[in-house]
């Protein structure tokens, strides 16, 4: 029956943990991005080490993290990618796997009902199935103390038997090897291990004499935790900055004032960090929390029994690190004691069970379920209606971005998606902040999905000739940057998403767009040079093919066709994909004083040549400055394409006949 009931309670805290698990938190926050670099710009990277200096969010500063969690983060992207449901997975996992170690270190110290009944509260409380969604390095916290409370358990005497004396040698190994890597982990883990060596020199004046055996035991065990933290302590001593000591304390005050704030944080007034909670919500209800103060007297009453003196000491050892964290109440920071919070609790409510009269027995255990299901209750509607609706979530979670990358992962197998990203070329340095577009595709599911990234402020691309896909402005920048022309095609769409940060809009322009190319044909006339005399130049109307599967389809007339020296000349043509370009691919735009020598020019392509498919249309603009000193007079416009690993141009056919490497558009006067 404990079995099935811990089935349950497991499967109870999945279906909390995982409902809307891409879409709650609808994005990722700064700070959850600050980690993702570390695994993704240090780890990934091959650059292993102790600590990583890590940037603090809306600061200059950077601080040091330990980089165990985001190892593993670094490791589980591997199989399941970088987009929202990869990144929180590990936390997923981790919050799973700590339900279930609760259950059993609460069977292990006290019976089944309090094992059943710690994993149900730390299955239900809001923070720790938020906590499961999140990527931060504190979701790791309450699985690494509560596995080693389970070590300790496991392996000293917590019930006074002898049994202990022939405990296998691998469950002392594990216990060295979880204390020095909870190190590893965060920097309050520091008081993990002094929690464990406390418990211990306990057991060891409690079982005074105590045995050559066990002795051995212990010693084997702290040989363990020397072997796995002497790269922790060597990095500590050779990086004083990024150590952990100079990361225990933050801006606490009054320590008085904070122990008060930080234990009304359980019962009274919870956190204001909407990072993690909503504002004065606390941990969990005022009942719980009297339970949880009975639970401490109780230790207190009991300190000799090592079952309850391990509990008073994690509670001893392990509160000071949340209290000098500052900010209290601080969620963040109590990760480090949450499983020691669950299991009071849990254990205060086992005895009101057991020591309760036999003709109210069972209504104590009718008032135990009516709480674990208010909180369920409570929780779900804190978490799913109330917290995840806020604005000011949104906000902190650039919710509008996530709304966009959710909206791709649905439907941008259907809809072809271009993004409009001025900075599509841009290599990301490891120090500088993610853009817009950079955090759009961090957080989508469908790495092979192809986005199509153009400036918009210098060129377009019409999927398919136009016939169908949705376009993605993410800043109210990339709309007053738009290429006019540009903008006036997008004046033909329909909005999808409105957001404050952010924009989609489907167009369906292939009928406008065959129309305009069409006129093209009678209002774009160019020319070429014939092979024989380049200063000869013969008319042709577009169409023009030219090497490479790229054909010329005409330009759009300049609305200024005189010009002053400096002056800046605008010239917009049209490119139709006949199949794959070169992936070196660019665009040459050129004044020339005479057919040979350009006295200006702009060699740019402001899209990725390897996105580009059969049948897209690429608008190309070149915005050129004339030199001061260019002669008066008319010059004249020259395009055409050419790979940049050679610098060798792609020649213009005319009737299957190469004629040229270019061609003439316009003349321009130069006053």
């Amino acid at each position: 029956m404990y079995f099935a009931l811990a089935v349950i309670i497991l499967l109870i805290s999945s279906v909390l943990r995982i409902w809307n698990f891409t879409t709650l938190p609808i994005g990722l926050s700064d700070i959850e991005v600050s980690h993702i670099d570390v695994a993704r710009d240090e780890i990934q990277r091959g650059n292993i080490f102790v600590f990583y200096e890590r940037e603090i969010p809306n600061s200059d500063q950077t601080r040091g993290q330990e980089g165990l969690y985001h190892l593993f983060l670094a490791g589980l992207s591997i199989p399941f990618g970088m987009g929202s449901f990869g990144l929180r997975f590990i936390s997923f996992l981790l919050g799973m796997i700590t339900v279930a170690t609760l259950y059993t270190l609460g069977v292990r110290l006290f019976g089944h009902k309090t094992g059943l009944l710690t994993a149900s509260f730390y299955g239900i409380l809001m923070y720790p199935v938020l906590l499961s969604r999140l990527v931060l390095v504190e979701t790791a916290l309450p699985l690494m103390t509560a596995s080693v409370l389970l070590a300790l358990a496991r392996t000293l005497p917590v019930y006074f038997r002898t049994r202990a004396e022939t405990s296998n040698t691998i469950d002392y190994a594990t216990m060295g090897a979880l204390i020095g890597l909870s190190l590893y982990v965060h920097q309050s883990s520091l008081f993990i291990v002094l929690m464990a060596m406390a418990f211990v020199t306990y057991i060891m004046i409690l079982n005074r004499p105590i045995s050559l055996r066990r002795l051995s035991y212990i010693g084997f065990s702290i040989l363990m935790l020397v072997i796995v933290a002497i790269p922790y302590f060597l990095s500590t001593f050779r990086l004083t900055n990024l150590g952990a000591n100079g990361r225990i304390t933050g801006d606490y005050g009054s320590i008085t004032v904070s122990v008060l704030q930080s234990f009304a944080g359980l019962m009274w007034q919870g956190d204001n960090n909407l990072l993690v909670n909503i504002i004065n919500r606390p941990m969990m209800d005022i009942i719980s929390g009297l339970v949880l103060v009975g639970s401490l007297l109780l230790c207190l009453r009991n300190w000799r029994n090592p079952r309850y003196a391990l509990i008073l000491i994690a509670t001893l050892f392990l509160g000071p690190p949340v209290v000098l964290a500052g900010q209290a109440p601080n969620f963040l920071a109590m990760s480090l004691v949450l499983p020691v919070v669950v299991l009071l609790v849990g254990l205060g409510l086992t005895k009101l069970i057991e020591h309760s009269p036999e003709n109210l027995k069972s209504f104590v255990i009718v008032g135990v379920v009516v709480l674990l299901s208010g909180n369920f209750a409570w929780t779900v509607h804190s978490l799913f209606n109330v917290w995840a609706t806020s604005d000011d979530v949104q906000l902190i979670y650039n919710g509008d971005i996530g709304q966009i990358a959710h909206h791709l992962d649905l439907t941008a197998d259907d809809i072809p998606a271009v993004i409009c990203n001025p900075d599509w070329d841009r290599v990301r340095a490891s120090n500088e902040a993610y853009s817009n577009v950079e955090l759009l595709k961090l957080q989508m599911n469908r790495d092979s999905v192809l986005l199509r990234e153009v400036d918009c402020g210098q060129g377009f691309v019409f999927v398919n000739a136009g016939a169908h896909q949705q376009v993605v402005l993410l800043s109210p920048t990339n709309r007053t940057s738009l290429l006019p022309s540009t903008a006036d095609w997008l004046s033909l769409g329909t909005p999808i998403l409105d957001l404050n940060d952010g924009s989609v809009i489907e167009l369906q322009v292939q009928g406008e767009l065959a129309d305009a190319l069409g006129v093209f044909t009678t209002t774009s006339p160019a020319s070429y040079a014939t092979t024989a005399d380049v200063s000869s130049r013969v008319p042709i109307a577009p169409p023009i093919r030219l090497g490479g599967n790229i054909t010329w389809l005409g330009y759009e007339t300049d609305p200024f066709p005189e010009y002053d020296p400096r002056a800046i000349v605008p010239v917009s043509t049209y490119w139709r994909i006949e199949g794959l370009v070169p992936s070196d691919l660019v665009v040459f735009t050129h004044i020339l004083t005479d057919p040979l020598f350009p006295i200006a020019q702009v060699d740019t392509i402001h899209i990725d040549p390897t996105e580009l498919r059969e049948r897209d249309v690429y608008l190309h603009n070149a915005s050129i400055t004339l030199p001061r000193t260019i002669e008066a007079g008319q010059q004249i416009i020259s395009v055409g394409v050419y790979q940049r690993s050679d610098g060798l141009r792609l020649s213009v056919f005319i009737d299957n006949a190469i004629q040229g490497n270019r061609i003439f558009l316009y003349t321009i006067d130069i006053n």
